[in-house]
């Protein structure tokens, strides 16, 4: 990114289709936005699509096309962005609040090539300094930027408005980032299967990136992985309530004691597990890059090289296992032995399991017959049968949060 301007009362912002699905909403947000420059804050806004625009956008690419071209989604998804950005800032001039809107091409966010799930290179955000200066709050369509080399509009994946936000707050230098969703904060899990999930006022960098990666959908991974690289402080809070504070995240783990924060999962998932020629390495370095592409990484990616091949161990989605297998069989390496189980993966997320090994005991009594169960120091990845992700994730809750 670039270098960080000296703007210390500059947040960013970000609000999603939730906070906006309406123009009442918008109006409410954009007296919020006013009363926080009143405060004495310079503000840019990274605004998300309506409601469940994007969504519509796609069902109309869909119903004309089963596999409509990559670039052209691009050109259809941003159109949402775009309007909801315009909206916002007519109803903050209304209010007498100068404010101009940008896209993110405008706001100087260049990505790679990459159609869909495109990587920011680098924020070249003059214009939205300039704006700063004139006293204008800035409103910047999230979820979007433009290709370096050829100077397409890219869109960043799936919640990429937090990604934008989060990389803005950092190439600005601002103060903070604030995230407006449809949750309190991030809970200690899923509240919808575990009713006594609780809010967590404050989690460190480190371990939301675990969370995120590990199926927390409150914010996007590479959103909380760019925040920790840049020790940007972000805030998740209420679309329904902007002025309750939610979860701060900020600050790092390093102490030896058990700490247990939260317990994520995924369901529907796949194990693909097998054996490959010694010549695999690339092939799978391949698929890697293919899933990528997709927005998938898998989080369980175990290889042992063997004097017969490489043996290997990989989770994904299982709407994505029979491409992925359809893959390597086309390059001629069809694995002898493999197998394509379906599983749910449940991650604990904390820090200091490696210095409680009574832990890992009680663990491996309670979790009946894991498929897999992988130890870090900062999380436990479990693997088991689908029909036992609700009740394990509720009673490693019960037994480790409380």
């Amino acid at each position: 990114m670039e270098e960080k301007t000296s703007t210390a009362q500059l947040v960013v912002q970000k609000y999603g289709g939730t906070s906006v699905g309406t123009i009442e909403r918008i109006k409410s947000v954009a007296a919020h936005i006013a009363k926080t420059v009143r405060q004495g804050e310079q503000v840019v806004a990274v605004i998300s699509a309506m409601g469940n625009h994007t969504d519509d956008l796609l069902g109309m690419a869909q119903s004309i096309s089963k596999d409509p071209p990559r670039r052209e989604l691009d050109m259809l998804l941003t159109a949402g962005e775009r309007i909801s950005m315009a909206l916002m800032s007519i109803a903050l001039n209304d209010l007498g609040q100068k404010a101009i809107s940008l896209t993110g091409s405008q706001s100087g966010i260049i990505t790679d090539t990459v159609h869909g799930n495109a990587r920011i290179a680098k924020i070249g955000a003059f214009r939205i300094q300039e704006n700063l200066a004139q006293g204008q709050v800035v409103i910047v369509a999230g979820f979007q930027g433009v290709s370096a080399e050829s100077k397409e509009v890219t869109t960043l994946g799936r919640g990429g408005s937090d990604l934008s936000a989060i990389a803005l707050a950092g190439a600005l230098g601002a103060r903070g980032c604030q995230l407006y969703k449809d949750v309190d904060g991030v809970y200690s899990a899923d509240p919808r299967l575990v009713k006594s999930a609780k809010v967590i006022q404050k989690i460190s960098w480190d371990a939301m990136t675990l969370m995120s990666w590990a199926g927390a959908s409150v914010l996007h991974p590479r959103g909380a992985h760019l925040a920790a690289n840049f020790n940007i402080p972000v805030e998740i809070r209420s679309s329904f309530n902007l002025e309750r504070e939610g979860t701060f995240i900020c600050g790092r783990q390093n102490m030896e004691r058990l700490v247990v924060q939260a317990i994520t999962h995924k369901e529907n998932m796949v194990l693909v597990k097998g054996q490959l020629s010694s010549n695999a390495e690339d092939v799978l370095g391949q698929l890697r890059m293919r899933l990528w592409h997709l927005g998938e990484t898998p989080q369980v990616q175990t290889q042992m090289s063997r004097p017969d091949g490489l043996k290997f161990c990989w989770s994904m989605p299982k709407a994505l296992s029979a491409e992925s297998m359809a893959f390597l069989a086309a390059n001629g390496l069809s694995p002898s032995g493999t197998s394509v189980e379906d599983c749910g993966i449940i991650t604990v997320i904390g820090s200091g399991f490696w210095q409680s090994p009574e832990t890992l005991d009680s663990l491996r009594k309670m979790v009946r017959n894991p498929i897999l169960l992988d130890v870090k120091n900062n999380a436990l990845t479990i693997a088991v049968k689908g029909t036992q992700v609700g009740d394990t994730v509720q009673a490693l809750h019960a037994a480790l949060i409380g």
